[in-house]
């Protein structure tokens, strides 16, 4: 591919591909300040994308696992992550059940998940490399860092009650914070789709009908993974 022969091209088209991402997430914060005039509250643009974002890092995974199976297992552990903190994110809408019924629910997905993992469990070590050993990682461990401790951290209302003083408002920390979370759940959506697009079909390699193998289009010639190969190591 003309791509994997030109690296800097290809990391300058990645870098224009995300730069366009965040600039569109972004620009849902100001449509929720300037159009909607809902104060970034549970009902907004903002909210919402980030709920689909989440949701759309689970279908991404959930279809990477069934067209792989050597990594099958992994690939449904990361799902099931993102699954949980989907459930985590629409907490306001499980308290209209019970106060702190997402997290019977959060715990219910992450059961199933583990369940169906453990079904594929020769595939979840091969999985889980596949995915930390890609270059797209890189992006979802900083869309987490920005989402669980950057996002806490800046939106703490110490912080912006100590800025503002008498002129604090509660609108503002929560605006920043969620606009915050949403630069998160994008880097991580990117991700995603990233690995996803580079991900090819697995296919039976002779003599051994069960080994399968994975390779990536990364820019550079990827290791094989070798699904009964791993099993049989770990």
């Amino acid at each position: 591919m003309f791509l994997n022969q030109s690296p800097i091209l290809k990391q300058f088209i990645i870098f224009l591909a995300l730069a366009i991402c965040i600039a569109l997430s972004t620009s849902f914060l100001f449509i929720d300040v300037f159009w909607l005039h809902n104060q970034v509250k549970e009902i907004s643009l903002t909210e919402i994308s980030q709920e689909l974002f989440l949701l759309a890092n689970v279908v991404i995974f959930i279809f990477c696992a069934r067209r792989s199976p050597g990594m099958r297992g992994g690939l449904l552990l990361i799902a099931g992550f993102y699954a949980a903190l989907l459930i985590r994110e629409l907490d306001s809408f499980f308290d209209m059940l019970h106060h702190g019924a997402w997290f019977w629910f959060a715990l219910a997905s992450t059961a199933l998940f583990l369940i169906l993992a453990a079904n594929w469990h020769a595939s979840v070590k091969p999985g889980l490399l596949a995915f930390t050993r890609h270059p797209c990682f890189a992006h979802t461990t900083s869309g987490m860092v920005i989402i669980l401790v950057f996002s806490r951290l800046f939106g703490m209302t110490e912080l912006w009650n100590g800025l503002l003083q008498g002129g604090y408002l509660n609108v503002v920390k929560t605006a920043i914070e969620e606009g915050t979370e949403l630069i998160g759940y994008t880097l991580c959506l990117f991700s995603s789709a990233w690995f996803a697009l580079s991900l090819q079909p697995q296919r039976l390699v002779a003599p051994e009908r069960e080994a399968r193998v994975t390779r990536f289009n990364t820019g550079r010639h990827e290791p094989e993974v070798w699904a009964r190969e791993s099993a049989s190591r770990s």
